[in-house]
């Protein structure tokens, strides 16, 4: 009966870390950026980076893009990654496309479905989507824009922990 019970215990745990198993402790944001991490360690782990003349701010997590990488290539489309800094560190990191073709967008936001599965919300029309998921604690914001209904079409993504902690406090 033991060895029963602890071949099932074995079983579980494979099956847990088979399926993708995210460590709680895991504070990646996006690729090699961790939550916590000073402009100098993204700016070493990111070849490409470069520290930002004019920073952009976020009022939600009282953080600013001190740090950007001006153009990086993801699924043919070009984009401009921000890392953005609070008092403990990074705390936000988001993706911009340059201008692109629908057709790309969908794809691109096809790959999200892909890899964090079934969104948590969905807004969505004709003109834009605004998807958002969320994988073990880290939330991933998918937000789309459309020609013609906009000049250009786009997609901002933004990887944090800010919204996730925010609906806990709730």
């Amino acid at each position: 009966m033991k060895i029963r019970v602890l071949i099932q215990v074995i079983l579980i745990t494979l099956a847990i870390h088979s399926a993708g198993y995210a460590d709680s402790n895991d504070k990646r944001l996006w690729r090699g950026a961790e939550l916590g991490m000073t402009p100098a360690q993204i700016l070493k782990v990111f070849p490409d980076a470069q520290k930002n003349p004019n920073p952009d701010g976020v009022e939600l997590t009282k953080s600013a893009s001190y740090v950007i990488i001006p153009s990086t290539r993801i699924s043919s489309i070009d984009f401009k990654v921000s890392f953005f800094f609070n008092a403990t560190g990074l705390v936000q990191v988001t993706l911009h496309s340059k201008p692109t073709i629908n057709a790309y967008l969908k794809q691109l936001v096809g790959l999200l479905h892909g890899k964090y599965r079934k969104p948590v919300t969905i807004d969505s029309n004709s003109c834009y989507d605004i998807i958002e998921w969320y994988a073990d604690k880290l939330s991933i914001s998918a937000h789309t824009e459309y020609s013609p209904c906009y000049d250009n079409s786009s997609v901002i993504i933004i990887y944090g922990y800010s919204r996730y902690d925010a609906m806990n406090s709730l």
